[in-house]
């Protein structure tokens, strides 16, 4: 499962701007994308993640869901509990009983909130093909990454047409693995306590707290 917190780091490494190589239409077709995110109070997702490298003989499935508000998030993934409330990040690895503390520090520095802004930069965008998923018109876009050092060849990115939100990624890796991100649902602007993106050290008595700032 690895791939997977690879996938988050990932996201949030590759930074640049719109060139004349992207096509207008997917360009602006993300450019919805991003006003319809950004007009959202917040946003619960679940979503189900899996990598295949037949090559390798590997096949991975993870489930996880994610709440975000402004900058803040409260994730959970892998077993790990990812929770950020506006200054400090607090990673909850159940498994280790370990808590691993950081400081925001820049905009590059990826939060699983990310799986929805990753595409804005760092990528040449392509128009792709258009599918009917379940009822749901899904059209795709290429996402080429501008850094020749990146492990993928490319993404397909699942626009759904009806709502201009992210049905799904697929990332093509030059090692022959295929990692399929599927969003499974899909809420905004519900009623969330604020204590939800607040960390309580007392719920984790026997935990060990790493600061590593």
């Amino acid at each position: 499962m690895k791939h997977l917190i690879y996938f988050f780091l990932l996201v949030g490494l590759y930074t640049g701007n719109i060139t004349a190589q992207d096509d207008p239409r997917a360009v602006k077709l993300l450019n919805k994308v991003t006003q319809k995110l950004n007009s959202y109070k917040n946003i619960y997702a679940e979503f189900k993640y899996s990598l295949i490298n037949k090559k390798a003989g590997v096949t991975q499935q993870t489930k996880g869901h994610v709440t975000i508000q402004g900058n803040k998030f409260h994730a959970t993934y892998m077993g790990i509990e990812d929770i950020f409330d506006g200054q400090k990040r607090y990673q909850i690895i159940h498994e280790n009983e370990e808590i691993n503390v950081t400081s925001h520090r820049d905009d590059d520095e990826f939060t699983p909130n990310k799986i929805f802004s990753f595409y804005k930069k760092g990528y040449t965008k392509k128009m792709d093909i258009k599918q009917n998923v379940k009822g749901h018109v899904i059209q795709y876009v290429k996402l080429i990454p501008k850094s020749s050092d990146s492990p993928e060849k490319y993404i397909l990115l699942g626009i759904d047409m009806k709502t201009y939100n992210i049905h799904n990624a697929i990332i093509i890796e030059k090692n022959g693995s295929i990692i399929n991100l599927d969003i499974t649902r899909f809420q905004t602007d519900k009623v969330i306590p604020s204590k939800l993106f607040q960390f309580d050290k007392s719920k984790y008595p026997d935990y060990y707290i790493n600061n590593l700032d």
